[in-house]
């Protein structure tokens, strides 16, 4: 079961990311909202990756 969530967890930063870099390409900017979500997502995404790996079986 954790690896699951481990799992649905490294999906959610990744796709955490790209919302980001998708904001950051139509606005041609990248603002505080981008890196918020940038380094958010890359900590939801390694602690899921984390979570995988401990329970993996």
């Amino acid at each position: 079961m954790m690896f699951y969530i481990g799992f649905g967890l490294q999906l959610t930063g990744l796709a955490t990311v790209g919302i980001c870099l998708f904001s950051g390409m139509m606005k041609g900017d990248y603002g505080q909202l981008e890196l918020v979500q940038l380094v958010g997502g890359s900590l939801v995404f390694y602690v899921g990756n984390f979570v995988r790996g401990r329970f993996q079986s």
